[in-house]
């Protein structure tokens, strides 16, 4: 068991300091979902310059209280404004998190869109044999890397997300985020949750792996749940969906997948 933790949007001048604080909140209240590593992947998006993203991320074999804590550039990241952030929390099953390869995100990188930072939340079975079966050649000991592989190779986020659900055998909830433009795309399966919630605000959507982790995060740092947030949903499981950073929500054309519950 993982946790996903994801920010999206442009917050108005003067807030970014605030989403920072929540996003960290957001971690340590997700570490009961897993403590041997965390890591994060943001897209910059200064209010000079708001099209000029540039990506930070970073990883480490650490709980999050302590990485949100003493991880330079997670504080470095406290006076960069960003449009998108995407974070993990990692329960680790398939490779050492001593080996900082086989934590999240994973980046990847496709011919039609550039680069992208993966996470993910579930178990895979037999990843090496998928791989082979796809030929496909994984780098590390961590099975969360087959999905970047197929992302990669499909060359289109939507597709390659949707060939996850019906190539891959195990759980997943995944989530990844665009470096070029700071979209957020996610996708899960019957086997894992994720959760939306909407500020009032208009401009900031959280994606969290339990409504419980978010209920928490948004009452300790912005005060009353129900104040701060316009609405709160599951993510449908087996549709690919898009987060961009005007705040729309988008479901692209693809076949839905793996709807059976498992």
């Amino acid at each position: 068991m993982c946790g996903i933790v994801a920010v999206v949007g442009k917050p108005c001048e003067g807030e970014w300091k605030e989403t920072h604080a929540l996003l960290s909140e957001l971690l340590v209240q997700s570490m009961e979902r897993g403590v041997d590593a965390t890591g994060f992947a943001a897209i910059t998006s200064s209010l000079a310059r708001p099209f000029n993203h540039r990506l930070i991320t970073s990883k480490a074999p650490q709980p999050a209280d302590e990485f949100v804590a003493t991880n330079p550039f997670w504080q470095h990241l406290k006076r960069m404004r960003c449009c998108s952030v995407i974070a993990h929390v990692r329960a680790a099953t398939h490779g050492s998190p001593s080996d900082n390869n086989n934590n999240h995100p994973f980046l990847g990188r496709t011919q039609r869109h550039g680069g992208f930072s993966l996470v993910h939340n579930g178990v895979l079975s037999e990843p090496r044999e998928t791989a082979d079966r796809l030929s496909l050649k994984l780098e590390t000991d961590c099975d969360s890397e087959l999905a970047e592989k197929i992302v990669s190779a499909t060359g289109d986020f939507a597709l390659g997300l949707h060939k996850c659900l019906t190539e891959l055998k195990g759980s997943m909830a995944l989530v990844l985020v665009e470096h070029r433009t700071g979209t957020i795309w996610a996708v899960r399966d019957w086997g894992r949750p994720l959760w939306i919630a909407k500020l009032r605000d208009g401009r900031r959507t959280i994606l969290c792996s339990t409504p419980q982790i978010m209920t928490r995060a948004i009452e300790k740092t912005l005060g009353k749940f129900h104040s701060h947030v316009e609405s709160m949903f599951p993510l449908a499981a087996g549709f690919v969906h898009a987060f961009t950073t005007d705040g729309r929500i988008i479901a692209p054309y693809v076949p839905a997948a793996r709807l059976e519950a498992s």
